[in-house]
């Protein structure tokens, strides 16, 4: 049976931006600490008796990237539930719009998140099941009912070797500087909307091209220096330094606390 190649996922993933396609859903497709939250989704089901199903479609335009979208799984459930409301169509347009807004170019760690949403797109359970299965059998004969269903758990991913998320120190220095910019933003009275404690973290992930657990530890001052400007504009931060105070500490004085 065929499937999404790892290509399509990769690509698709780089034009998702790491954001469900739902209109207004700001939830990740993998979060910071590597849970995948996100699903691949086929805009035309994938299995004949599924939402918007087409029996005219071949099974490479069927796992091609044309016909795939990332929504988090609670809006998957949504746009599945509702067929006649969510067609195909307004499938295709939810995944341009989206695309155009928060699409970028392919980054190296893209191949990785590729890698596990596909684990994750593998994971099956058959349930209320009293006939014989058969999965990914070719020439199998299947009878009767089969309910076949995600799993839907979740999939915590440790940072591989190199990266900054693996550096139990380098993540330490990271993890303070983004509370010490998100205690003295969140202070600001003059601010006209509620402040969003991961907004910082997102920015990140937009500026870097990846998480920052996931970058390469070569990237680290890189994150350091940025993290370190944006509280230095904080108001806290400058009243700080009108008074000669320091707003944080170096990563050398952190080491040594």
């Amino acid at each position: 049976m065929a499937e999404p190649t790892e290509k399509t996922i990769k690509r698709l993933f780089a034009l998702s931006g790491n954001i469900c396609a739902y209109p207004g859903c700001l939830l990740p497709i993998v979060e910071r600490a590597g849970t995948i939250t996100g699903e691949i989704c086929h805009i035309r089901a994938r299995s004949q008796g599924g939402p918007r199903f087409d029996s005219t479609q071949t099974d490479v335009v069927r796992h091609g990237y044309d016909n795939l979208i990332l929504l988090c799984r609670h809006h998957h459930k949504i746009i599945d539930a509702q067929p006649d409301i969510y067609t195909a169509d307004a499938l295709q347009e939810m995944k341009a719009v989206h695309e155009g807004v928060v699409g970028r170019q392919e980054q190296a760690a893209d191949g990785f998140f590729a890698k596990i949403l596909l684990n994750d797109f593998h994971r099956i359970s058959v349930v209320g099941n009293s006939g014989n299965v058969a999965i990914n059998s070719p020439g199998a004969i299947q009878a009767k009912t089969v309910n076949v269903r995600t799993t839907h758990r979740t999939v915590s991913v440790n940072a591989p070797p190199g990266t900054i998320g693996a550096d139990q120190q380098a993540s330490r220095y990271l993890q303070y500087l983004i509370q010490r910019y998100n205690e003295y933003a969140s202070a600001n009275e003059q601010r006209t909307r509620k402040f969003n404690y991961g907004a910082i973290s997102k920015n990140i992930e937009s500026r870097f091209g990846a998480t920052w657990k996931l970058l390469p530890v070569e990237k680290f001052d890189a994150v350091c220096e940025y993290l370190q400007q944006r509280i230095g504009k904080t108001i806290i931060a400058k009243l700080n330094a009108s008074k000669r105070h320091r707003s944080f500490s170096t990563y050398a004085e952190f080491l040594e606390k």
